[in-house]
């Protein structure tokens, strides 16, 4: 074996972490990377906090500004970056990462690796070229994640009676190997909160958990596994984790359209939303969920109409057709769907390929455009759910609206244009109305628009342009001159001067009239066939860029500069100083303010005369009785759909990835390292089933979904970067146990729910989240599952739980999705998810971007999330929908009790009991006197009315209010939508809804919230 040989061999066959000399590259990758991408590389990185970069070796080398050198490879004691990770720096802000302490394995490794030279393998030749040609080497098809998959033996371990199922082995095992032990075993109470809330996010109910306690037989949690698997919430909350892979959105943030309509959302975005709900709680097979979403349609016709829905993975975007020039627009969309399916199904970065060879996995640029080819030949397809006569009426009267609705926009054009070039020809009357009202005389307007029988608003456009310096064109500085002229000009000066400027402005309309018609003949030469092309916003009507903008990309005569820009200003509309003329005439001059000449809307129509306001009226009118006749619109699925075979082609490879400079055509195939031989070119179609076929022959697909389920179980997978198992992700923590997840997975017929009950019933998953010194010290991140680690509600998990346990949560499934306001009562996946401005409550609590793939959410803890449980509507709201369910009871200590079986789940202790009377004893004193404080502050005329603590409207306080007042004070009915978001009560003014929130809180409904913003409420345990 060569030497190159025997070094790829020693990288690539290191597949679990063994033990390795730190000077080697299999350390720093296994090791010492992981390490720094986990936790340095958010603030090292591009960000360069303190000018430092953790990134390369170059840069550890350089240091920062203040601490010099951040590695001096063999003395540790000299590299700023171990004195930081040990915290032996007196300066606590040295002291990295920021508000925690590495474990002592991974600073040990640290400092091993820098004593032994800090060698940082500069070019890993996981690719390699051999004389210019792409070469993979048989070992490089070895490393760990690219194996076949194997079922490992079941591994001796010395404490025989902690496993409970087989896979609790592989974890006993590892945690031996460390001298580790696991922590107790959560109590009832803890396992059934966690099981609810993990399998359908949604809390158990206190009855629920009483009868779990009371059920001592031997199968009770394997029962209540069963029960919460077969909920149909269920679906809703696995559902909505894949739909972060698949970076589900309702819209694009596109920011163009070809009718000037704006914002385009997808309509019945939420059928693929459904589906994948659907799928959960019908536990269909995986392979046959991953073929759905690739080529659905391509599936057998008997099964069709259940896969054809999973088509909207790809279907619905993101689109970039719109936001600039096809040839880089499509580019950019192909990369999506290379990089959603890759990173997605198979853990690999694929994208990463896209403008060279991948630096880190053997993934040549071929093989990135052998892919991008399959979805060059796929377009966008909007699948009707009606029969067919029903869509061909609805697309005969779409037609209808179009021709009608392009025939209002050239007849109000046409009169628009009209109405402003008739009065060019009485501009100098208006300027000389201008001179009597701004200039010396200061004549009364209205007394100068009845003598000159002026339009008013028009005079006034006048006055305002003609003061307002030009620099785009010289020919209002003889009237700006003239105005400013000591001593004052005469009238008869102002007539010559308006006279010439009328002359100027006449002139330059006539030659654009005239140039209009050259380049009406310019255009005509440049149609295909007789009929013009008409404008779309659909991607799949999107193939070149004369397809959006038909003529824009003509070379059209044009008016000298100056005179195009006066042209601009009196007949479009308004120049600023930074304006392009030509550029924005072409954008359709969209949220411009209009010309001084320029009428829109009633500004026009008033002015036009009743026949062409009746000619306006009726086409309108024909209009909104075609729309009615198409409202409801049919329901559509947003898919894919192959091109016809006679355009099937492969797509060129785009050097260093410019897509304007290509080269050769690439055959459509799958990856070259997951190939046995030569990769088999795709023939059928575009591709997309032959390419779903391969993916599911892989055991690497395997290994990525069984990963992301035990993540969503515990917090973290065994391998902590899910969409990356590649050279730069991290190693597995367990070998042997994803082998084994993954074997029994592709055994039991790919089925998501048995893998499920399968890792619930283990020990592992049972453990208590309690903590241990020692094991700590070892693993502070748990990774070896010593422990069941400490969750927070997630965004969704948080809302759905409030509206559950308040009693108003609407458990319908499906359908469209609706804006998150608090009178929208249906579980948080049913929300919105919009690219174009994600939902800001879920922005608050860390939803993953619905433009990219996520692989995982990130927890953060910010002040923003304290104010919402504290401030905002939505919670006063619920908690007062809350304290409602506790009122019928007796008397305080029993709706205090309730109170806390309602939320928590469990009974409250006496001391609790206490606290609680306390506080509705003490509050409303408190309240009183803080509402008498203010109202002596405002004044005795605003003092009759103050708001609350919330923002809300409070009732007049005279006198402090007794407990018992207290204790009988009801909740009031609230409307269904009271017209504010999620975040309402949380800011006023600029950005908030115009109908504020007005109800008044109660001392229970305060009480509630306090209890609602515990710890013990937003932690799974």
């Amino acid at each position: 074996m060569s030497l190159g040989k025997q070094y790829f061999y020693l990288f690539w066959a290191s597949g679990v972490l063994l033990a390795q000399s730190p000077n080697t590259p299999e350390f720093f990758e296994n090791k010492i990377r992981p390490i720094l991408v986990k936790n340095c590389y958010s603030c090292h990185t591009n960000t360069e906090m303190g000018n430092l970069r953790l990134d390369s070796a170059e840069a550890m080398v350089k240091g920062g500004a203040r601490r010099g050198p951040a590695v001096v490879p063999g003395d540790p004691e000299k590299s700023a970056l171990i004195v930081a990770v040990r915290h032996a720096d007196a300066d606590p802000k040295f002291r990295m990462p920021m508000g925690v302490k590495l474990r002592d394995a991974d600073i040990d490794a640290l400092t091993a690796w820098v004593k032994a030279g800090a060698v940082w393998p500069k070019s890993i030749p996981t690719v390699s070229k051999v004389g210019g040609k792409f070469v993979i080497f048989p070992e490089q098809k070895k490393f760990w994640s690219m194996l076949p998959l194997r079922k490992p033996d079941l591994p001796a371990v010395k404490d025989l009676k902690w496993p409970r199922t087989d896979l609790d082995r592989f974890v006993m095992a590892r945690l031996e190997k460390e001298n580790m032990k696991p922590v107790r075993f959560a109590t009832r109470t803890e396992l059934i909160r966690r099981a609810s809330l993990d399998l359908t996010g949604l809390p158990p109910t206190y009855e629920e958990i009483q009868a779990f306690l009371k059920d001592t037989a031997p199968d009770a949690y394997s029962k209540l596994i069963d029960r919460l698997l077969a909920s149909p919430h269920y679906g809703e909350r696995w559902g909505r984790i894949w739909l972060d892979v698949a970076r589900y959105g309702e819209d694009d943030y596109r920011s163009l359209d070809p009718m000037r309509r704006g914002f385009n959302p997808y309509p019945n975005a939420f059928l693929y939303r459904d589906w994948v709900i659907r799928a959960f709680n019908d536990d269909m097979p995986y392979d046959l969920f991953v073929k759905s979403q690739l080529a659905g349609d391509l599936m057998d016709e008997k099964i069709r109409h259940k896969t054809l829905p999973g088509t909207g993975f790809i279907g619905l975007g993101p689109w970039y057709y719109d936001n600039g020039s096809t040839e880089v627009t499509r580019a950019d969309e192909r990369h999506d769907r290379v990089d959603v399916i890759t990173r997605g199904f198979l853990g690999l970065t694929v994208a990463c390929a896209r403008c060279h060879d991948h630096k880190y996995d053997p993934i040549p640029q071929t093989d990135y455009y052998a892919l991008a080819g399959i979805f060059a030949n796929v377009t966008y397809e909007e699948y009707p759910l009606a029969p067919q006569s029903v869509v061909e009426q609805f697309r005969k009267i779409e037609e209808q609206i179009d021709i009608k609705q392009k025939m209002l926009m050239e007849m109000q054009t046409a009169m628009g244009k009209n109405l402003g070039h008739s009065l060019a020809l009485e501009i100098s009357n208006y300027l000389q109305g201008v001179f009597e009202v701004a200039g010396p005389r200061k004549m009364e307007a209205g007394n100068v628009v009845e003598a000159r029988k002026l339009d008013y608003e028009i005079l006034d456009r006048w006055i305002k342009y003609m003061a307002k310096p030009a620099k785009k064109y010289p020919h209002k500085d003889a009237w700006q001159a003239m105005m400013a002229r000591k001593p004052a000009a005469t009238a008869q000066e102002a007539k010559k001067v308006a006279d010439k400027f009328q002359e100027d402005v006449v002139a330059v309309m006539l030659a654009r009239h005239e140039l209009d018609d050259e380049n009406k003949v310019i255009a005509n030469k440049a149609l295909e066939g007789t009929k013009p092309k008409k404008r779309t916003n659909k991607p799949s009507n999107f193939v070149t860029n004369d397809d959006f903008c038909p003529g824009c990309g003509l070379q059209l005569k044009q008016m000298p500069e100056d005179q195009n820009n006066l042209y601009t200003d009196i007949f479009v509309r308004e120049l600023s100083d930074n304006d392009d003329p030509n550029a924005m005439m072409e954008g359709g001059f969209r949220n411009a303010k209009p010309g001084v000449l320029t009428f829109r809307g009633w500004a026009l129509e008033r002015r036009v005369g009743s026949e062409s306001q009746a000619q306006l009226a009726g086409v309108r009118k024909d209009i909104e009785d075609a729309r009615k006749k198409i409202d409801p619109h049919f329901p559509f699925l947003h898919g894919i759909k192959d091109k016809p075979k006679q355009e099937i082609s492969e797509l060129p490879l785009a050097l260093r990835g410019d897509p304007m400079n290509l080269g050769e055509p690439v055959p459509r195939h799958f990856l070259s390292v997951l190939s046995e031989d030569q990769p088999a070119i795709f023939r059928a179609g575009s591709g997309r089933l032959e390419l779903a076929e391969a993916i599911l022959r892989q055991p690497l697909h395997t290994r990525v979904i069984v990963n992301r389920i035990w993540k969503g179980h515990f917090g973290s997978g065994i391998v902590d970067t899910p969409s990356n198992f590649g050279v730069t992700g991290e190693r597995p923590t367990n070998s042997e146990l994803l082998e084994y997840l993954a074997a029994n997975f592709a055994a039991k017929g790919q089925s998501i729910k048995k893998l499920h009950k399968e890792i619930m019933l283990s020990s592992v998953y049972q453990l208590s989240s309690d903590n241990d010194a020692a094991n700590f010290a070892k693993d502070s991140a748990n990774r070896l599952y010593w422990r069941h680690e400490k969750q927070r509600l997630d965004a969704e998990q948080l809302r759905d739980s409030v509206l559950f346990v308040s009693g108003k949560l609407d458990r319908s499934i499906g359908g469209p999705s609706s804006d998150l306001k608090p009178g929208f009562l249906r579980r948080t996946v049913y929300g919105k998810v919009s690219r174009y401005k994600l939902d800001e409550y879920l922005q608050l609590f860390d939803f993953p971007s619905p433009s990219i793939s996520a692989e995982k959410r990130f927890t953060t803890t910010v002040p923003q999330q304290r104010l919402f449980l504290l401030n905002s509507d939505f919670m006063q709201l619920q908690a007062e929908e809350l304290a409602s369910r506790a009122m019928p009871e007796p008397d305080n200590r029993a709706r205090v009790r309730k109170l806390f079986q309602l939320i928590y789940g469990r009974d409250a202790s006496e001391n609790e009991i206490k606290l609680g009377l306390e506080y509705i004893k003490s509050e409303p004193m408190l309240s009183y006197e803080e509402r008498k404080k203010k109202a002596k502050e405002a004044g005795p005329a605003e003092g009759m009315r103050r708001r609350g603590a919330t923002g809300m409207e409070a009732a007049p306080a005279s006198e402090p209010p007794s407990e018992a007042a207290a204790a009988a004070e009801a909740p009031p009915a609230f409307p269904a939508d009271f017209g504010m978001g999620m975040m309402g009560g949380m800011r006023r003014g600029p950005g908030a809804e115009d109908k504020p929130a007005v109800y008044e809180p109660t001392i229970w409904g305060r009480y509630a919230k306090v209890l609602l913003s515990s710890s013990e409420f937003l932690f799974v345990n």
